[in-house]
């Protein structure tokens, strides 16, 4: 597995790290199990970690995983930080796709300041 999810019971923040190559499948999957195992919380926090991601996916598969974020019900109330290398987001084009289609995310390189965020979402 690509990725793996994480839920911190103090801060009510999830975690989804990403490691190495990682398939629109595997992207998809994270949102499907955050969703189903996260659907309690409201808000929903989220901290995405891209700093180990090998970006695989093509420009088409990324706006596709973009606009998914964006309509996802699941996702609706959800609070968004994307944690990624300082000048290196591997995930700029699914970020941009999907806040330009109302997704709330933003983004971060430095990891204490990304959590801060969520928890004063």
């Amino acid at each position: 597995m690509s990725f793996k999810i994480e839920y911190d019971q103090s801060s009510k923040i999830v975690t989804v790290e990403y490691n190495g190559a990682v398939s629109l499948e595997d992207r998809l999957t994270a949102v499907k199990e955050v969703c189903t195992s996260c659907s309690h919380l409201d808000p929903l926090r989220l901290l995405i970690d891209v700093v180990n991601i090998d970006m695989q996916l093509s420009t088409k598969e990324q706006k596709y995983f973009g606009k998914h974020l964006a309509t996802n019900v699941g996702l609706t109330n959800a609070k968004v930080a994307v944690l990624h290398g300082k000048g290196n987001n591997p995930n700029i084009v699914v970020d941009t796709v999907a806040f330009i289609k109302g997704y709330q995310l933003v983004q971060f390189d430095i990891k204490k300041e990304a959590l801060s965020w969520l928890e004063s979402a």
